[in-house]
């Protein structure tokens, strides 16, 4: 009868809302900022080279329809594919598919299939302030009792081949704990885990072993009595180089900047009050300060550089690389550092908890 009971129980979760991958918040991030820096780095290019037409002087093949091969390709890669590296790919390529998909939208809203139809930025920003909802909406919520489960038959799959970490093993067992499943899969899932062979077992390939060794070296320096001041040097620079920014545009006063234009400047002014918290959390806990400098970044990526896109387009897109280039070096450093903090709780809900 308990076991009854328990399948009920299960079934009607699955019901009520479908399962979540435990790596949807990295997963759906990396889709994001791949759309958003797609649609800036699109109409960078097409207004550098004058924006040319492909396909002769009959035919135009927009650049939409690469867009749908792409988020086809991404499709097919998780629909066909059980290995663990299938979803990070599926993230970037769909993320650079619905960037050339959504750039176009002003041609798909207007009678004579205008690309330059001033509202269509505003279209696009809100497209992507929806998305970004979404992603924050699913990555708050807790993981339940079947999600645990399935999650660990996941990290069994990583197993099989071979990339199951045991950083990613304690995370997964603490998460179907800390969910108090004791049905028999669950029970069964969480033998067959601690049996399973990890990386740390295995001979590591080259990739595997490059990252033990920035992994270590990233210890030694965060360790080193100078590491939090030069990271306080770095970002006071930032700042600088952000207010000289404002400073500029405000040269003339707020009266002279467009709507873009102040949008730009309250986003960069957030993003920088988003450094300072940082900054004053990183001499208790440098987990948390990473975490609000990544937060700064990704607000200067999503929404400051869309809306200075509309006004300067090359300073807009040369910040573009320099702000995806941070944010690549702090996704790695919050990952290192996820590391030495492996705690009872899932590594979804302290990313969030944490800032």
């Amino acid at each position: 009868m308990r076991h009854t009971r328990t399948r009920v129980f299960l079934l009607g979760e699955r019901r009520v809302r479908p399962a979540r991958s435990y790596d949807l918040h990295q997963h759906l991030t990396t889709l994001f900022v791949c759309a958003v820096a797609t649609v800036v780095f699109t109409r960078a290019f097409l207004a550098a080279t004058g924006y040319p037409q492909v396909g002769g002087s009959k035919l135009h093949i927009a650049h939409v329809l690469w867009g749908g091969l792409l988020l086809l390709a991404a499709l097919l890669t998780t629909i066909a594919f059980l290995s663990p590296s299938a979803k990070p790919v599926a993230a970037i390529i769909g993320g650079i598919g619905f960037g050339l998909f959504i750039d176009e939208v002003g041609k798909f809203v207007t009678k004579d299939v205008n690309y330059f139809y001033r509202p269509a930025i505003a279209i696009i920003y809100v497209s992507f302030v929806a998305l970004f909802g979404f992603i924050r909406w699913l990555s708050r919520r807790h993981f339940g009792a079947l999600e645990a489960t399935l999650i660990g038959l996941e990290a069994l799959q990583r197993a099989a081949v071979g990339s199951l970490s045991e950083e990613r093993r304690a995370h997964v067992l603490a998460l179907m704990s800390a969910t108090g499943d004791e049905n028999r899969l669950a029970r069964e899932v969480r033998t067959w885990l601690l049996a399973a062979e990890t990386q740390s077992q295995l001979a590591p390939p080259l990739p595997r072993r490059l990252l033990e060794r920035l992994s270590s070296r990233w210890t030694r320096l965060t360790a080193h009595p100078a590491f939090r001041t030069a990271v306080l040097v770095v970002l006071g620079v930032s700042a600088a180089a952000s207010a000289a920014e404002v400073g500029w545009l405000l040269r003339d006063g707020v009266s002279h900047l467009s709507f873009s234009q102040r949008a730009f400047t309250v986003t960069t002014v957030v993003a920088d009050a988003a450094l300072a918290v940082g900054a004053v959390r990183l001499w208790s806990s440098l987990l948390s300060a990473l975490h609000w400098y990544d937060h700064a970044v990704l607000l200067e990526i999503t929404v400051g550089q869309v809306f200075l896109f509309t006004s300067e387009q090359l300073a807009a897109t040369l910040n573009l690389i320099a702000l995806l280039v941070i944010w690549g070096l702090i996704r790695t450093a919050l990952n290192f550092e996820s590391v030495q903090h492996v705690e009872l709780r899932p590594r979804s809900q302290d990313a969030w908890t944490s800032a």
